[in-house]
């Protein structure tokens, strides 16, 4: 280990002399905030007489004099060299200056970016293809993958801006400033030393990212726990996974590193009271194999971040829903344990996804103060891979604690929804379930999306309210329209920007024939279904929008309800759970859970096809099927089942056990020994 003095000038020039930032670093992360303070610094300097110090360099040698790996300091030694290429472009553009008659601009450029083939610095490898078009070969255009790349170009614009505003005079002392600035370089042999030498530089509270303090924790407790021939090894083994976690954390899109590691703690320590690194520790340090334990973490926090990539570009319905509902960060600690559990089985991934949207909507539906992770904490520890377990137990669990249990989602949707945090989602997926057959609104989208109170709120203007709503002899709402039906589901409707404000405050008349002009949206053509007729003319009156009300909340309760996730494939673990679990309540709850049954506690369902897949295709296709009822006493019926409202979101045996006559209690009473559901009829 060596420690020396160096100038910027003196680290650098060396013609054969390069750095390389290892892939298990952090790509570069300086942005605007530290651009400035890192060119305020330098033009504070140049006025005083101090020398400029810029810190600690920690370098692993690669091969000595020649080639070294940036440890600590890449954010650094990264801004220097785009900094000194916005330098020489500045100055390039004022060469004819006398000032610069003597500037040697291609003795900077080998000192400090290329030196015949020799680049002196290699960022991580997913960013060098950037850093040298746009740094080393000075190219104002390149097509940027990841924020990184963003940040490099960025970086080099802005102070190209920032020193064009400077003199030359100005330009050349800030120059001469950066190059004779002082840094403590450290020199490391192997990585050991620099386990060791990173993990005290971590502790002197060097701002790192949470993923970069606990690569250098572990590493430094290779060092501390593995026997002496090992160090070196086990110490490389977890540079090499965080490698890969690296490449993976290049790749996302939206999620962040931390917020994973948060999800990963989350998942596998400490549940929901994960709160800091902290408890990293201390349970690393209450196991008795510490070595196996870095080991067996490290691995389990790469298939993590993998899977988090894998959910990110999944094209799985419920998870692009889950994307669409910007979905809170209890739900992630769930499906890290989901991918562990059920690997690439689509089946019980789409179950969960599922089973996690619901769970989402009802927390973004009520807004209460109450907390939603403390009641599933345990249920999320508990998970071993029990997809109808951890259905049951959320569902109890939920209804136990009633803040977003069956009966207060429905009061949440009975009242008034305006300003809802999931309005205009429930409203797209109403949309989605009345589009016309072979229809789906799945891209479709509003310019200016915004809510439209069919009946009109009270003009702010002072105008009266037109004709067509429900107004008293004063032309006003009664308190009790105000109170609980112009801001009811039923009264509410997606509309564009521009169509809104056409229509305002319009005659009840005018807005239909507006609406009616819209051949997209079925929920504005369908208003005119729900108004009623008075003198010859269409109104909208509380009759009209109870009716449509009690329509929505019907889909809407029955949609994001627990009982419509589709488990029929789980039907084998559903027998294991309803043997080892016979308590009252979970008894009741399995009762309702829509499978073929192996008892007489479920009533059998057959389809023709028999593939629910199929089936559910051709009723989407045609908007019908056959029902036949088999009665115990040998006799049968049938009748139509008008499926114009049945969607891809929709679940064929759901939808069938939710009729009246086929409620769990009802087919009993009624002695029903089966249903058969053909899409062509006096088949079987």
């Amino acid at each position: 280990m060596d420690f020396y003095r160096k100038t910027t000038l003196g680290l650098f020039d060396s013609s054969q002399k390069s750095f390389i930032i290892p892939v298990y670093q952090r790509a570069y992360s300086w942005e605007k905030e530290q651009w400035e303070t890192f060119l305020n610094d330098l033009l504070e300097q140049i006025e005083g007489q101090n020398n400029y110090f810029f810190g600690n360099i920690l370098l692993e040698t690669l091969k000595k004099d020649t080639k070294y790996e940036i440890i600590d300091g890449q954010q650094r030694i990264t801004t220097l060299t785009i900094f000194i290429r916005a330098i020489l472009n500045v100055l390039s553009k004022r060469k004819n200056e006398v000032i610069l008659n003597e500037f040697d601009f291609q003795t900077k450029e080998s000192i400090y970016l290329k030196n015949g083939g020799n680049i002196k610095l290699r960022p991580v490898e997913y960013d060098r293809a950037c850093y040298d078009a746009v740094i080393i070969d000075n190219k104002s255009n390149f097509e940027s993958n990841t924020l990184s790349q963003d940040r490099i170009k960025k970086s080099k614009k802005f102070f190209e801006n920032e020193l064009d505003k400077l003199s030359t005079e100005k330009v050349l002392r800030v120059l001469e400033k950066i190059e004779t600035t002082d840094l403590t370089v450290i020199e490391l042999e192997g990585k050991k030393d620099s386990a060791l030498m990173f993990e005290l530089e971590n502790n002197r509270g060097k701002d790192l990212t949470n993923m970069e303090k606990i690569k250098s924790y572990f590493m430094y407790q290779m060092y501390v726990y593995s026997d002496p021939e090992e160090v070196e090894s086990n110490i490389e083994n977890v540079s090499n996974i965080f490698k890969h976690i690296y490449l993976i954390i290049n790749d996302f899109k939206k999620l962040n590193e931390d917020s994973v590691l948060i999800y990963h703690n989350n998942a596998y320590i400490k549940g929901f009271s994960y709160r800091t690194l902290e408890d990293v520790k201390e349970v690393f340090k209450k196991s008795n194999d510490k070595i196996e334990w870095i080991k067996d973490y490290i691995t389990e926090l790469h298939t993590s971040f993998s899977n988090m990539k894998k959910f990110e570009n999944s094209k799985n319905y419920f998870a692009l829903k889950l994307g669409e509902l910007n979905a809170p960060a209890f739900v992630y600690p769930f499906i890290i344990k989901g991918y562990k559990f059920f690997g690439d089985d689509e089946e019980k991934l789409n179950t969960l996804f599922n089973f996690l949207e619901i769970l989402t909507f009802r927390a973004k539906l009520i807004n209460s103060r109450a907390n939603i992770q403390e009641r599933l904490n345990s249920i999320l520890l508990n998970f071993k891979g029990n997809l109808t377990k951890l259905i049951l137990k959320v569902k109890n669990k939920l209804n136990e604690t009633w803040y977003w249990g069956d009966n207060n989602a429905k009061s949440y949707l009975n009242g008034a929804m305006y300003g809802n945090k999931v309005l205009n989602y429930l409203l797209w997926q109403y949309e989605n379930s009345i589009q016309n057959k072979g229809y789906s609104i799945k891209k479709f989208s509003i310019e200016n999306e915004q809510i439209e109170h069919i009946s009109p709120q009270t003009p702010t203007n002072g105008e009266p309210l037109e004709t067509g709503y429900e107004v008293n002899e004063n032309n006003e709402y009664s308190e009790e329209f105000i109170t609980n039906i112009i801001s009811s589901l039923g009264n509410l409707m997606l509309i564009s920007g521009s169509h809104n404000a056409s229509i305002g405050n319009k005659p009840f008349s005018d807005k239909v024939k507006s609406y009616n002009q819209n051949p997209l949206l079925n929920q504005q053509a369908e208003i005119k279904d729900f108004a009623i007729s008075e003198n010859e003319q269409l109104v909208w009156k509380s009759e009209s929008i109870e009716k449509r009300h009690n329509y929505i909340v019907k889909f809407a309760a029955n949609k994001w309800s627990f009982g419509s996730i589709n488990i029929e494939h789980l039907k084998d673990e559903i027998e294991d759970y309803k043997t080892v679990n016979i308590a009252k309540e979970n008894k009741e709850l399995t009762e309702n859970i829509n499978v073929k049954p192996k008892n007489n506690d479920t009533l059998l369902i057959e389809l023709n096809p028999k593939l629910e897949s199929e089936f559910k295709q051709l009723l989407l296709e045609r908007k019908q099927a056959y029902i036949t009822t088999f009665y115990e006493n040998g006799t049968s019926e049938q009748k139509t089942w008008k499926a114009k409202r049945f969607s891809e979101s929709s679940n064929v045996l759901g939808n069938l056990r939710t009729r009246a006559e086929y409620k769990n209690g009802k087919w009993q009473e009624d002695r029903v020994s089966k249903i058969y559901v053909s899409i062509d009829e006096n088949k079987e």
